[in-house]
């Protein structure tokens, strides 16, 4: 007898109230899963493939294989689309037969069919003539997982071969599936290698040159207001977000840009300015083509002038007879101080003087909203200057002073640096341009070499930079001919961390007694700074030892207006030099003040 026919019994079919499941079955996990596809398959083509069952007690048959039918079938039966005697088709198997056998072999000897089947044969349904919607009814799943399918059906054979071969996985074919051009997509596939493959790099060359929807002229203009305009997209499916929606019509977005831009151009020219423009973008560099002129304090009314100097008579009156303890009348100066404050808060405006030379450029800033940038002075408008008089008048600042605070921040920017290897590259080619090009010298066989600053301050930067030395000096050999074998055995990403320290040690923004005038180093190492975004609030505190002690009163309550957006207390005048210089420094503590040469 053949093993078919010593197994089951003739097939035939059994209502669906007659099965129940089994508890031998050996599919314990995942019973439930991708119900809903298999749901929909069967209410669109029935059941493809018979149960496989045995008899049970009370005439009943329990499932062997095919609980997820089941359970799909009682779905249907639930949701009124099936009857519950709906009769279904099974295999019956003998009495003498192991059922637990043929649950296994049921559940382990199939080989499921791979994705790329699946996506030709939704392909070839599409092109059969039926409609995504009406597939995705049939096969439970939804109309945007048929075209996702689809798509990838309908990338370069070059690609889907590959992925069928398992050169690529369906990461990387989603990547593909981006473009619709197989010519691009196969010379893509074709520049892969192994450290190069992956699905961010594929779409970025795919879509090189193209405007996502998160551009901020998109932005700008609106996603709806360029479709309505008639503009074209093209959305990658594979994508959750705007860097997935490309827009097609570059010029028409374009046009929408300078109109919606020159909308707003209308606006300001009702401001005065000698000249608008609009702009779409206006970079960092176009910038720099004009000089920038700021809106200024508005003046006092006749009516603030008059309360402010009624305000100040009663302070004097009130501080020249105040007693130790009287609350009432500390309280009072404490009200005239807020008032005069809020008087002398008038705001600022740009004078007829400068609107009758400026202009304005009304662009698109970072976050796609309209961005007006005013007060803009062309170089040939720009007035001539009166020759300015030396002045005799004594520096702020000591030259020991400016020394002193300025070797902190040479120290800060190495530090910072030390830890740029992009930056410091940038500036050991200047540096090294600079001596070849502008004979501005150099001495090895490179003629090249490093002199290190030397602080005598105590300052986080000078420490920050010790610690990094300390760390390199566990890393290299002791002696020269060791260091060279050490670097030629090095990769890129260390010696660039190692040119980073030693570039960083050889700053030197510090102002000495014997600078004269602003050296042109001073004026690189401020360009340095910005580069590495320096904040020296992070490397600097004022306290009285390193600053308040050191300066005039004047530069203290300077200080204090500044830091704290007070006016002037009368009662820091009754203060001694040190108690001043104290006092300073608790109240400017964390708000992140700086003297002037340590600002930007």
């Amino acid at each position: 007898m053949s093993a078919s026919s010593s197994t089951y019994l003739p097939i035939g079919t059994i209502p669906l109230n007659k099965l129940v499941p089994w508890e031998g079955n050996v599919r314990k996990t995942g019973a439930n899963q991708g119900i809903e596809e298999l749901t929909a398959s069967i209410a669109a083509h029935g059941v493809l493939q018979s149960l496989v069952v045995k008899k049970s007690a009370r005439g009943k048959y329990a499932i062997v294989a095919g609980q997820r039918r089941f359970l799909a079938l009682s779905a249907l039966a639930k949701n009124g689309t099936i009857e519950n005697d709906t009769p279904v088709p099974c295999h019956i198997l003998a009495a003498s037969t192991d059922a637990k056998e043929i649950s296994l072999t049921e559940n382990t000897v199939r080989a499921p069919m791979h994705p790329a089947d699946q996506f030709e044969a939704f392909r070839d349904l599409i092109d059969a003539g039926s409609a995504p919607a009406d597939i995705a009814a049939r096969f439970g799943i939804t109309e945007a997982a048929v075209k996702q399918r689809l798509r990838l059906a309908r990338v370069s054979p070059t690609v889907f071969t590959a992925y069928r071969e398992g050169k690529l996985n369906l990461v990387q074919v989603q990547a593909f599936a981006v473009s619709d051009d197989h010519g691009a997509q196969e010379r893509v596939f074709a520049d892969l290698s192994d450290w190069n493959d992956d699905a961010d790099t594929i779409r970025s060359a795919l879509t090189e040159g193209e405007i996502t929807a998160s551009d901020k002229r998109v932005r700008f203009v609106t996603l709806e207001a360029y479709e309505a305009a008639g503009g074209a997209l093209r959305r990658d499916l594979f994508a959750e977000d705007d860097d997935g929606i490309f827009v097609l019509d570059n010029p028409l977005l374009g046009r929408l840009v300078m109109e919606k831009l020159q909308g707003e151009a209308e606006t300001v020219k009702a401001e005065g300015w000698q000249w608008v423009e609009a702009i779409s973008e206006f970079d960092y560099e176009a910038r720099g083509e004009f000089r920038v002129r700021r809106p200024e304090p508005l003046p006092l009314s006749e009516a603030a002038m008059a309360e402010r100097k009624q305000l100040a008579d009663e302070y004097q009156s009130l501080f020249d007879n105040l007693q130790e303890n009287d609350e009432e009348t500390s309280a009072r100066l404490d009200e005239i101080e807020a008032r005069v404050a809020e008087l002398e808060d008038t705001g600022c405006a740009y004078t007829p003087d400068v609107i009758a030379i400026a202009g304005a450029v009304v662009t698109i800033g970072h976050d796609g909203e309209a961005e007006i940038v005013r007060g803009l002075v062309r170089p040939e408008d720009e007035p001539e200057r009166e020759p300015s008089v030396k002045s005799e008048a004594r520096p702020e600042f000591s030259a020991a002073l400016v020394e002193s605070l300025t070797e902190h921040k040479s120290a800060a920017i190495s530090a910072n640096l030390a830890k740029r290897p992009d930056i410091a590259l940038a500036a050991v080619v200047h540096a090294l341009a600079s001596s070849i090009f502008h004979r501005s010298g150099g001495a090895t066989s490179l003629q090249l070499s490093g002199r290190v600053t030397r602080f005598r301050e105590e300052s986080k930067g000078a420490e920050e930079l010790e610690r990094v030395r300390d760390a390199w000096l566990d890393r290299i050999p002791g002696d020269e001919l060791g260091l060279w074998d050490w670097c030629l055995a090095q990769d890129q990403e260390t010696l660039l961390e190692l040119l980073a320290y030693c570039a960083s040690v050889t700053v030197n923004a510090v102002r000495t007694k014997q600078d004269r005038s602003e050296p042109p180093r001073i004026a690189h190492a401020n360009a340095l700074a910005h580069a590495l975004g320096l904040d020296m609030a992070a490397w600097f505190t004022p306290t009285a030892d390193n600053f308040f002690s050191r300066v005039g009163r004047t530069t203290v309550i300077t200080a204090l207006t500044e830091a704290k957006g007070m006016p002037t207390k009368r009662s820091w005048l009754k203060l001694k030099k040190s108690e001043f210089a104290a006092f300073a420094e608790r109240e400017i503590a964390g708000t992140s003040w700086l003297p002037q040469p340590l600002r930007s």
